[in-house]
């Protein structure tokens, strides 16, 4: 009470003044939901990956928790995934990648770093722990650039980022005095701010990932006009260190569509029965250096969610085609797919990988997998027998181990 001078200490549902202050600064956040922690070692630690409408709030709660101290302003806009290190379940470091905020660099093939944090009491190299994982996730998102920024929290050279290799692209000086543009915006001062890019790959190929997957007014950053693209190569022998791995599919809110080309090519070298029923999540592709596919593997939802976007239970490896009078080992490509297409739903979040694919090719490609082993126990129809199924469901060898 101001006027008698007394001070009134009101009981909250907070551990310290510092986290109450946290929630009523940036609404959105609520370090209530967070419990950050150490571990001895990155050997302990494990992956979590956040995706959906509703990880914004434990996003910022971790930012904002008063032990971690980010001293920057909370996730604003909307993200791509949020890959979070942890310890018996709380949270050690947490990384949240998006399209780049930078009009110049919505090309389609490059990815931002949007934050960085790391509880205080972390082992040593969990930087370069979390951070390799986000440069996985990109490369297999069909990205070729990863941006980041380093210099947000004063004394911040970006080490972590030199020593994982990163370009250091030149250093400058923001003013935040004008950074008045919403509530709740740190303003006043002055920073210095270093731009790091890592080079993700390098191919002729202007990009790996269709032109819907930037907004409309940037589409004309990667469309020319250019001819459409053909559905297969030419007869010949491809060895597989020449081929360009893409993604195929252009995203919707609920779900994605095959690319022209891509829909072309598995109806004409699908290796067994083609499988389209379920909502397609992703798309796996090679090319060749003229921009060319040769193969193709398509990941379906049959969880029968809303959104499958918001699904983490199980991905489906449902459709598998490959053109194989041009490649030289046609079943080591598509295997090449599947492993990383594994690689790919473990940093996405998912438990299960369960596997539909039929034919010859695609069967043999599937028993090469180290750790992906057919179980007919886990079939979703148990009645029929082993020999009658044409599909297997799988534990994804990615998810089970950091």
């Amino acid at each position: 009470m101001i006027d008698s001078g007394e001070i009134v200490i009101l009981e909250t549902e907070f551990d310290s003044l510092a986290a109450y202050h946290a929630y009523r600064t940036y609404r959105d956040c609520d370090p209530r939901l967070v419990s950050p922690g150490g571990a001895s070692s990155t050997g302990h630690l494990s992956l979590r990956a956040e995706r959906g409408s509703r990880v914004r709030e434990r996003v910022n709660g971790f930012l904002k928790h008063p032990d971690v101290a980010y001293q920057h302003d909370p996730v604003t806009t909307p993200f791509r995934i949020a890959l979070t290190a942890t310890y018996q379940d709380r949270e050690v470091a947490m990384a949240v990648l998006g399209r780049p905020r930078g009009r110049h660099n919505a090309d389609g093939r490059t990815v931002e770093l949007y934050r960085f944090a790391a509880h205080p009491d972390r082992p040593a190299n969990t930087g370069s722990w979390l951070l390799s994982r986000c440069c996985a996730w990109s490369r297999l998102e069909g990205y070729d650039r990863l941006l980041t920024y380093a210099g947000v929290q004063n004394g911040n050279e970006g080490t972590m980022y030199q020593a994982a290799g990163f370009e250091l692209l030149g250093t400058t000086i923001a003013d935040r005095s004008e950074w008045h543009s919403r509530e709740g915006r740190a303003g006043g001062g002055t920073y210095r701010k270093c731009r790091y890019r890592y080079v993700l790959a390098s191919h002729s190929i202007e990009a790996r990932r269709p032109a819907g997957r930037v907004s409309p007014d940037q589409a004309r950053l990667t469309d020319q006009n250019t001819p459409v693209r053909p559905a297969c190569a030419s007869p010949r022998t491809v060895a597989q260190g020449e081929l360009v791995q893409t993604r195929e599919e252009h995203p919707a809110r609920r779900e994605t569509t095959l690319t022209t080309d891509a829909q072309a090519f598995l109806d004409e070298y699908d290796c067994g029965e083609p499988d389209d029923t379920a909502p397609l999540v992703a798309c796996f592709a090679y090319r060749t250096p003229e921009d060319a596919l040769v193969a193709a593997l398509c990941l379906r939802d049959h969880s029968e969610e809303q959104n499958p976007r918001d699904n983490t239970e199980a991905v489906t490896l449902s459709t598998a085609g490959a053109q194989t009078d041009a490649l030289a080992y046609p079943v080591n490509v598509l295997r090449g797919l599947i492993a990383d297409a594994c690689e790919w739903a473990r940093l996405h979040g998912y438990a299960t990988v369960e596997n539909c694919l039929t034919g010859n090719v695609a069967t043999a490609a599937v028993e090469g997998i180290a750790g992906l082993e057919i179980d007919y126990d886990h079939l979703r129809d148990p009645s029929v027998e082993p020999s009658e199924r044409s599909s297997s469901s799988s534990s994804s060898p990615s998810v089970s181990s950091a």
